[in-house]
């Protein structure tokens, strides 16, 4: 059985062909993973060497574009750490130059100071409220989002969490417009780093809007992925990500190349250069001697309502149950604090598409009071409840729960002492 649950999303995916830019069009510049710290051994005085701390070189890259709008630094801008006195000893010797045009999103090494204070303290206004470290502004046509995906420091980025709800409602309000997103650790990626399951919940809200791309940093490469969707399945009505981790520190490598990765490069320090076009962009990977190593154009989505989700019944399906020692659907019974997950797509005739699971949770047998949490697996543990019981009650809860990394759900029991066994059924599943 089919029920809508949402109105349907027309998107313009044809019918512009991608030109010369015109005058007028915001030229952005980005890149992250940028100034050395000074007591780095190949800081050298801010000049680096041919290998590391190369962050004056992509500096000066950018200062020599005319025309540019906008500096997107993508995190980790200051290492080791994102104390003040660092920050105006490397940083602003420069990329400090381009303080002006900048529009920042913290990293985790920014993080290291307490409330990333220096970062928020150097970039001031631009940086956002230091409590939160998300904003959004217009640039052309264009509507750019920036996310802090630090997110234990921000009260969390999961589904249901303040910026999620932050994004959602940002990306409401700003229909039919050329998106672009940036936040510094990525979904996808083939470096050391890896996939990042934390912020899967801003990719399932930016693919529903219709979103045309997303910047990243935190591994040191250059990646460009094809078109895809959360659940990492190409479709060209899809973000695109770039990964541009090349802004100067150091290089990584590519690890495991990812399924839907394009273009990879883990051996020159650079920088992303995006016209934004009324309608579409243009990109550039250029390098610090000025060589264009990676380039496209590709029409925006404008859609003009968010896409349409809905609700697919499946026969009444047994996932899990405790209560059978062994077996497919049997295991070990829940214990407090440990966190267990449970593959979902492919089981219960859910399929891989899949964006959430209907789910009944049926605790049994409790040692002692408590609760039970779901949620997808990869995020943080939430904070609410699907099923609260007393010792020895059986008790029951429903719940739609996104489904998180690699396709599974995560069960949390809060539980003093002992064990709480469980039953997991699922009698339906959303999807486009």
């Amino acid at each position: 059985m089919r029920g809508t649950v949402a109105v349907c999303l027309g998107l313009a995916l044809g019918g512009f062909a991608a030109g010369p830019a015109a005058r007028a069009d915001p030229i952005v510049a980005a890149a992250g993973d940028i100034a050395c710290d000074p007591a780095d051994a190949n800081y050298n005085g801010g000049l680096g060497t041919a290998t590391a701390c190369r962050m004056g070189h992509t500096a000066s890259l950018i200062s020599g574009w005319t025309g540019v709008s906008a500096v997107l630094v993508l995190g980790d801008n200051q290492y080791e750490n994102g104390a003040l006195a660092k920050y105006q000893l490397s940083y602003d010797a420069s990329w400090g130059a381009l303080r002006t045009l900048t529009r920042p999103v913290p990293g985790n090494h920014e993080y290291i100071t307490a409330n990333a204070a220096g970062y928020y303290a150097y970039f001031g206004s631009a940086a956002g409220d230091p409590a939160k470290g998300w904003y959004s502004y217009d640039l052309g046509t264009w509507h750019l989002i920036a996310l802090n995906s630090n997110c234990a420091a921000v009260g969390g980025c999961g589904p249901g969490s303040p910026e999620e709800a932050w994004l959602e409602a940002d990306l409401a309000a700003n229909r039919g417009k050329c998106t672009l997103a940036y936040w510094h650790h990525p979904r996808f990626s083939s470096g050391p780093h890896g996939d990042d399951p934390s912020t899967d919940a801003f990719w399932r809200v930016l693919y529903r809007f219709g979103a045309d791309v997303v910047l990243n940093g935190h591994d040191h490469i250059y990646e460009r992925f094809h078109r895809q969707t959360p659940w990492a399945v190409q479709d060209v009505s899809s973000p695109r990500q770039f990964t541009v981790g090349s802004g100067g520190k150091n290089h990584t490598s590519v690890v495991n190349l990812h399924a839907n990765s394009a273009v990879q490069n883990a051996t020159d320090f650079g920088v992303l250069r995006l016209t934004l076009q009324p309608a579409a962009y243009a990109f550039e990977f250029i390098n610090e001697a000025g060589t264009v190593l990676d380039s496209g154009s590709t029409a925006c989505h404008l859609p003009a309502a968010e896409r349409s989700l809905s609700f697919f019944a499946v026969a009444p399906c047994r996932l899990a149950d405790t209560r059978q020692a062994a077996g497919p659907l049997g295991g070990p019974a829940l214990a407090g604090g440990v966190p267990r997950f449970f593959p979902i797509t492919g089981l219960c005739g859910v399929p891989a598409s899949a964006i959430a699971v209907a789910v009944n949770a049926t605790v049994t047998g409790a040692s002692s009071a408590g609760s039970l949490r779901l949620y997808p697996a990869g995020d943080t543990v939430p904070s609410t409840n699907v099923v609260s019981f007393l010792a020895g009650q059986d008790r029951a809860g429903s719940a739609v729960i996104p489904i998180g990394q690699l396709g599974q759900l995560g069960v949390y029991a809060v539980l003093p002492s002992g064990t709480a066994g469980l039953v997991l059924d699922v009698s339906g599943y959303f999807s486009e």
